[in-house]
């Protein structure tokens, strides 16, 4: 079962079916969606977003919340989920990504509006969405028993002052495309949290912290 809060028990209960791992999003049979999909058609108000910001400037790494792009995953929108969609994050205003089909168009679904998602093999949680009080965005459910620890990745767009400076290490990762005459880059930084069994947060600030928090939860789970 997943872990809830003593302090917002009402607003998670009502989350809990979302919630589950790895049922997460999957509530709604296949039958029931495909028969909603089809009939709503353009009309479902997934599709009704707004197409999205385009970054059209020069920079080195990417606002998106990793390198592999658009992947299919289920979403819960404003309660209702979506099956099998291209989904991607954008890391610096943490709004979900919709790669309409068929098209170059890609739509902004926003934050507010998603209480989780996945993509791949990623499943991504609006936290604050469901009364945890840590910043806003959508965090990464890295490893889940009794407790779950999350990773929030953020992108922050910046340039360097100094110009014999190298920006390889703001980003954060291996970029094969880096160039050294382009000055704007996507910072990358990575937060991580401890979500234990009681509703406490504890913020994970170096590596030793996030194994053994993940050793811990992992190592109490249960079936």
């Amino acid at each position: 079962m997943y872990l809830y809060n003593v302090k917002h028990t009402k607003i998670l209960l009502t989350a809990i079916g979302l919630l589950l791992v790895p049922e997460l999003l999957q509530a709604q049979q296949a039958s029931d969606y495909e028969i909603y999909a089809r009939a709503a058609g353009p009309d479902m108000p997934l599709l009704r977003s707004r197409v999205a910001d385009s970054y059209g400037n020069y920079f080195n790494g990417t606002y998106l919340a990793d390198t592999l792009g658009f992947l299919p995953g289920n979403i819960s929108f404003e309660g209702k989920t979506y099956e099998n969609l291209p989904l991607n994050l954008d890391a610096v205003l943490q709004h979900v990504l919709l790669q309409q089909e068929g098209s170059p168009i890609v739509l902004d679904l926003g934050r507010d509006r998603v209480e989780a998602f996945t993509r791949g093999s990623k499943t991504y949680v609006n936290l604050p969405a469901i009364g945890y009080s840590v910043p806003a965005g959508f965090y990464e459910l890295m490893a889940q028993g009794h407790g779950a620890v999350y990773k929030r990745v953020n992108k922050v767009f910046s340039h360097l002052v100094d110009l014999n400076h190298d920006a390889r290490a703001f980003i954060g990762y291996d970029d094969p495309y880096y160039r050294s005459d382009i000055f704007d880059y996507y910072q990358h930084k990575e937060y991580w949290y401890w979500i234990k069994e009681d509703g406490t947060i504890q913020r994970l600030r170096n590596k030793r912290k996030i194994r053994n928090a993940i050793q811990t939860v992992q190592g109490h789970e249960t079936h």
